[in-house]
């Protein structure tokens, strides 16, 4: 099934080549891209696959997975950049914007990735919101071009990946005089957008397994969130969907409906105002209430 289409957005007009030697990823990313609102998705399975189609589709931006059979994500990245020197036929624009996929966290692999030549990284697991971001930041804020003898690529000073949503912010938990109204619809916004190109992809692939692990990536990553701004309401919610899945033995065995029921869940958190605790109370103890039946159905189904 085709992903649904967003409704129109800055990367409407946008060519995202996506690299990844394992098919099951290079859907995910695309679907992703597509929920986003990117019209053209174009996929490879290899660095050599990649450079073969690039005069031909002429890609925005690319993501690449760096652990790749043959040539992988940083030799494709260095014969990219390279073309502004030796004049690749293959390579319309060297000065592509790159985006490197990646598990690894260590520093001395950052520092490898960034000596290629990428201009942004997206870490394994990633969410909906992570992908888009990166995309929207490296094609919206392009970095200087550097070509020496010993580097070739985006200006290594500047941080392209930096993370947008930054800074302090807080929430309900405040006491009022303290809340910063401006960073709190930030923040808002930030979890209805996640919110929407999750339901889309839902509406395109169904709640498979790597939607169903995109969804407690999804919790995790705005329970932290929260967790930063001491909205203890928020974190309990998101909290909630880890508790389910450890409840009954992981991802894979968990109840598509209870895992929709947490995100309507923070979805209503954030479109109520920062004041009303009394109704983000209630939203929270009927999240738990239903939460505890499913634990307790799953439990009595194992031992009967």
């Amino acid at each position: 099934m085709n992903a649904v289409r967003s409704k129109r957005t800055p990367l409407a007009n946008l060519c995202v080549l996506v690299v990844d030697d394992h098919a099951s990823t290079r859907r995910l990313v695309a679907d992703v891209l597509r929920a986003g609102g990117v019209d053209r998705v174009v996929t490879a399975e290899s660095g050599d696959e990649a450079l073969e189609m690039m005069a031909r589709v002429r890609p925005g931006a690319l993501i690449t997975d760096w652990l790749m059979p043959g040539m992988d994500g940083a030799e494709l990245v260095r014969t990219i950049r390279q073309a502004a020197v030796n004049g690749d036929r293959r390579i319309p624009d060297p000065r592509l914007p790159i985006i490197m996929l990646t598990s690894e966290r260590r520093r001395a692999d950052v520092e490898r990735s960034r000596a290629s030549g990428v201009n942004a990284f997206l870490v394994k697991p990633f969410t909906p919101a992570m992908v888009l971001q990166r995309v929207a930041l490296v094609v919206s804020r392009p970095s200087d071009f550097v070509i020496s003898e010993a580097y070739v690529g985006p200006d290594r000073r500047q941080h392209a990946d930096d993370d947008p949503y930054g800074g302090p912010l807080r929430r309900r938990s405040d006491s009022p005089p303290l809340v910063d109204e401006g960073a709190y619809a930030r923040l808002c916004q930030h979890i209805l957008e996640e919110m929407a190109t999750f339901k889309r992809l839902v509406e395109a692939r169904g709640l498979d397994h790597l939607m169903r692990q995109m969804a407690c990536r999804v919790m995790h990553d705005l329970g932290q969130r929260a967790r930063e701004i001491g909205d203890r309401t928020l974190e309990r919610s998101a909290a909630s969907l880890g508790r389910y899945v450890s409840a009954v033995g992981g991802a894979g065995k968990a109840d598509p409906e209870v895992m929709q029921i947490h995100l309507e869940t923070v979805r209503a958190l954030a479109m109520l105002p920062h004041d009303d605790i009394a109704s983000s109370a209630l939203i929270v103890q009927q999240l738990d209430r239903a939460v505890s039946r499913r634990i307790k159905t799953h439990t009595v189904a194992m031992v009967a």
